[in-house]
């Protein structure tokens, strides 16, 4: 854990030092080498000299000195890898240097300078606070891990100083947000006061029960510290804080605020929306288990809103927010089920979910999409085949049609359903499944099929570099490698959400 904190002091060096142009650079070196020095510590072999010296005197610290409020198992490992890979993916789409646009119709998306140089810290800071979630034991850590991306994010979302629809969304999310945050206090203070202590309660007692049990019968075999002898406010306590962690992971009924914020939020901030807080979010759900059972709930309304709700939509940002939506439906399945099994699903899911995202993302920034409307791709096969095929791909793999590499995510949670006997629920998987597999398709049909767009929306919609970014082609290479090669082994995907799940059980 210590490389949490040589995370910290180069955030703060950051914010006191901040220089345009060289925050970005420094904030990529930092997570690769502290990305380095996990799995060197994980493997026990290539340890870096300097680092290992540093951490044997300084951060080689008992575990005894964070006084229960963080925990290490393989599972926060695991996750805190991915949350740090896709920081580093994120901040490879942010653009180092800034380019005004002279023209007039395009002025909503200039960028801030000041704004501008500011945005790597705050990614730091929404990592930082990730990988603190994963490994927290303590309801006070958790809350504080959860509002420091929170309010980064506040930031990220309306930094387009010059546009309304920026600030719309910055705002929507701020209300929502301190919305979510307060019924998070609310049920840890129910938890707190009725149980005796601010620490979470044992996971592997969860777990072992199910994670759909409540947390009632967890404190009852706790012994004496249960002060609720109606048995009524503490599962009222964790109703409280799973709806809290519902609204941050967008999940339906609580999803109202997701289309309008990505859609009004720079396109690097919706990519990091999208994916790294719902890492963390995912990863503390499944080690503090739902403790009522409303995760099915969630499931399907998210199945059933992220399916019908992109339909119609014409801009691809709400699209994917919908997408997104209905891709959680599926995370949360698996926690619900609760086996061994589905959460190794879940994660494999959230994994290729957050890879595949990237992908997509770092696509449309390097295209140059201004306007985000989905009918911007239209003749995108004649202009650029490669990104042709590397976009139509990828949204064929997330839509789950085999034999891509979606599939095997969704099929494994689908599994998991069936053997359990969730065969309703099962079913309209696989209906919502279907209905969604129509709005990727359809994406592709504008990408292969249909006219380009300028000639009848305009040639200013689609602003294309005459050469795209060097980092975006290695990040967009390098986010479609891991769901080509997991097509031909999966194994090795396999094996490593199979360690991480260890872990829990």
């Amino acid at each position: 854990m210590g490389e949490l904190l040589i995370l910290s002091i180069i955030i703060l060096g950051l914010v006191v030092y901040s220089v345009n142009g060289f925050p970005l650079k420094l904030s990529i070196l930092t997570l690769l080498v502290i990305n380095w020095w996990g799995f060197s510590e994980g493997a026990g072999v290539f340890n870096l000299f300097p680092i290992e010296l540093f951490q044997k005197f300084f951060l080689e610290l008992p575990l005894k000195e964070y006084n229960g409020l963080l925990t290490v198992n393989s599972w926060a490992e695991a996750t805190k890898l991915v949350i740090i890979i896709g920081s580093i993916a994120i901040l490879l789409m942010v653009d180092p240097f800034l380019k005004k646009k002279e023209d007039q119709d395009l002025r909503f998306s200039r960028e801030d300078p000041q704004t501008e140089a500011h945005t790597p810290v705050l990614i730091l800071m929404v990592t930082l606070g990730g990988a603190l979630l994963v490994l927290s034991s303590n309801w006070l850590s958790v809350y504080l891990a959860i509002e420091l991306p929170t309010l980064s994010l506040f930031i990220l979302a309306a930094q387009k100083r010059g546009s309304g629809h920026s600030a719309e969304s910055g705002l929507k999310y701020f209300v929502l947000g301190a919305l979510s945050s307060g019924l998070f206090l609310f049920g840890c203070a129910l938890l707190c006061g009725f149980t005796g202590g601010a620490s979470i309660p044992c996971i592997d007692l969860v777990l072992n029960q199910g994670v759909t049990q409540t947390l009632e019968s967890t404190v009852d075999q706790m012994g004496p510290l249960s002060s609720d002898p109606s048995g009524v406010m503490t599962p009222i306590g964790s109703l409280f804080i799973t709806v809290a962690l519902l609204f941050k992971l967008s999940a339906a009924p609580f999803h109202m605020w997701a289309p309008d914020v990505y859609d009004g939020a720079p396109t690097t901030t919706t990519a990091l929306l999208a994916t790294v807080p719902k890492v963390a979010i995912f990863s503390i759900l499944v080690s503090i288990g739902p403790v009522v059972n409303i995760l099915l709930i969630g499931a399907v309304f998210s199945m059933v809103v992220g399916a019908i709700g992109a339909l119609n939509q014409t801009k691809i940002k709400r699209l994917l927010a919908y997408s997104g939506i209905g891709h959680m439906g599926f995370v949360l399945w698996g926690i619900e089920i609760g086996s061994f099994e589905s959460v190794l699903a879940s994660l494999i899911y959230m994994i290729l979910y957050v890879t595949m995202s990237i992908c997509i993302f770092a696509i449309i920034l390097a295209l140059g999409v201004v306007k985000n409307l989905i009918v911007d791709f239209s003749g995108l096969s004649r202009r650029e085949p490669v990104l042709a095929l590397t976009l139509a791909l990828t949204l064929l793999s997330i839509a789950g049609i085999p034999p891509l590499v979606g599939f095997l995510s969704k099929w494994l949670v689908l599994l998991s359903g069936v053997v359990y006997q969730y065969y309703l629920v099962s079913i309209l998987a696989v209906v919502c499944s279907v209905i969604a597999g129509v709005y990727y398709v359809r994406i592709v049909k504008i990408i292969y099929f249909q006219a380009d767009s300028s000639l009848l929306i305009g040639p200013k919609t689609l602003q294309k570099e005459n050469r795209i970014n060097l980092r975006k082609s290695l990040l967009i290479g390098a986010s479609l490698y891991p769901i080509g090669f997991t097509i031909v082994s999966p194994n090795f995907l396999l094996q490593i959400a199979h360690w991480a799940t260890m872990g829990l059980f």
